[in-house]
């Protein structure tokens, strides 16, 4: 029997606040998400965390991970990108999860610039929580947001993207250009020197289309999981 890749599927969380009933606090699969690793022949993992962190035990279990767009970055998000890059597992970020990729990195230098001891994961989490809630490492783009669309209709949504040849994604994808939906208000600073930058909208506004790090951390920042034309990005993960 051929045994499948464990692809760790991370969710989006949302929380209440103090005043709000303790029955809001969801974490959120999508569906496409799963069914793009499965269609590339991988065995997806819904990973469940609990008040914003998972068990190592969970993140051990799988081979890689493949981190969903959302709104806000939770405990999780940094652990599961940490756990990727000390391990060496293959790890595709999209939307909010390749814009995680570059949080991580930016935030893991500044902790370490102060000194900060222990977990590091922690120390990042504790220097987000120091920041309060108008830190950001992201920059605002306007025009990359499509109305959600009717099934069917994916394409209406979609813009160029080229892709910077000798990177990664472009290994990964055998070309030059893509088309992916564009679903987003943020994107990485374009002058960043922390992460190889692997695309650039061809709309000529200098947004950072994707990023990666080493040979295992690819990032898009478009939404590849619409529809199944780019099947060779989730087979990054589910393949050898």
């Amino acid at each position: 029997m051929i045994m499948k890749k464990k692809i760790g599927v991370v969710p989006k969380a949302k929380f209440g606040d103090s005043s709000t009933s303790n029955m809001v606090d969801y974490y959120y699969l999508g569906n496409n998400y799963v069914k793009r690793i499965t269609e590339a022949g991988g065995l997806p993992i819904g990973i469940a965390a609990s008040d914003g962190w998972v068990a190592e035990e969970l993140l051990d279990l799988c081979d890689g991970f493949l981190v969903q767009g959302g709104q806000e970055f939770s405990p999780y998000h940094f652990q599961i990108i940490h756990h990727a890059v000390t391990t060496g597992k293959r790890y595709l970020g999209i939307c909010m999860g390749q814009q995680l990729i570059y949080a991580y990195f930016e935030l893991r230098r500044r902790v370490e610039e102060r000194g900060y001891t222990g977990d590091l994961v922690k120390a990042i989490c504790r220097y987000r929580d120091e920041q309060g809630p108008d830190l950001s490492v992201l920059e605002a783009v306007s025009n990359h947001y499509s109305q959600l669309l009717p099934r069917g209709n994916e394409d209406a949504a979609k813009h160029e993207v080229t892709i910077v040849p000798g990177t990664l994604l472009h290994r990964v994808l055998g070309k030059d250009t893509m088309r992916i939906a564009s679903y987003h208000h943020f994107h990485i600073p374009s002058a960043q020197k922390l992460l190889k930058i692997n695309a650039w909208s061809a709309k000529d506004d200098g947004v950072v289309e994707g990023t990666e790090y080493g040979d295992n951390i690819l990032g898009v920042q478009g939404h590849p999981e619409v529809d199944d034309l780019l099947p060779e990005l989730f087979k990054f993960l589910a393949e050898d």
